[in-house]
């Protein structure tokens, strides 16, 4: 009888446990990703602005876009590279012109040459030939036409020394430098154009959120409460 009188005492407790304390500790995991929605059709920034529009803006002047969805640092930014890039360019190329006239007039003046020929080949022929004689003979050996040559005797030239040859190729050399860096700016004109775009679409979307966070919440499915761990990306 003692023992039945222990089993129902604690029967009795349990039971009184359960009816004074119903909620159960719980510690469930939650994995949710949430994420901005990237859409390349997507047409809005703030509900009036244009992503679209302001992409088209970078690409006639950058910073324009930026400037469009009130990003004004950022335009500043864009704008004065494309001026610097823009002022670099024709410098260089301003200069390039300058050289490349300075190495004509000397070889004019150092080589005798008094009405040199059309083109471009013509003054690489003057740097790379003592004299038109020696490119005229190379012409006749190699059973070129006699159009290739050099037949104006007032479009001859002939160097006195090699010095003044490879002088006049050094100021060719300084011309083709600041083409090559006209080209650069140039080139970094255009780069600056996609990357202020790719800027405006990427960096600058919103609604972006990232974070791992405990909430306490009461899940009446488990009659009790439970720790949940959320994980946002």
């Amino acid at each position: 009888m003692r023992g039945v009188r222990t089993v129902t005492f604690f029967a009795g407790m349990i039971l009184l446990a359960a009816l004074v304390f119903p909620l159960s500790a719980q510690v469930i995991v939650e994995d949710e990703i949430v994420t901005g929605e990237v859409n390349l059709f997507d047409v809005n920034v703030d509900g009036q602005r244009s992503v679209n529009l302001a992409m088209g803006l970078s690409a006639v002047l950058p910073g324009m876009g930026h400037y469009y969805i009130d990003k004004p640092a950022s335009a500043w930014v864009y704008l004065s590279v494309d001026i610097a890039s823009l002022f670099g360019a024709v410098v260089c190329y301003g200069l390039a012109d300058q050289r490349e006239n300075h190495a004509r007039s000397f070889a004019a003046m150092a080589a005798g040459i008094e009405k040199p020929a059309e083109g471009e080949a013509y003054w690489r022929h003057v740097g790379r030939f003592m004299d038109a004689a020696e490119f005229n003979e190379i012409i006749e050996l190699s059973r070129g036409e006699a159009k290739d040559q050099f037949l104006d005797p007032q479009s001859w030239w002939r160097w006195a020394d090699e010095s003044h040859r490879d002088e006049y190729n050094g100021l060719r050399q300084k011309a083709r430098d600041m083409r090559v860096a006209s080209s650069f700016f140039i080139g970094a004109m255009v780069a600056n154009r996609i990357v202020s775009a790719v800027d405006l679409r990427v960096f600058h979307r919103k609604g972006l959120s990232s974070g791992v966070r405990f909430e306490s919440a009461f899940m009446p499915e488990l009659s009790g409460s439970a720790l949940t761990l959320r994980v946002e990306f």
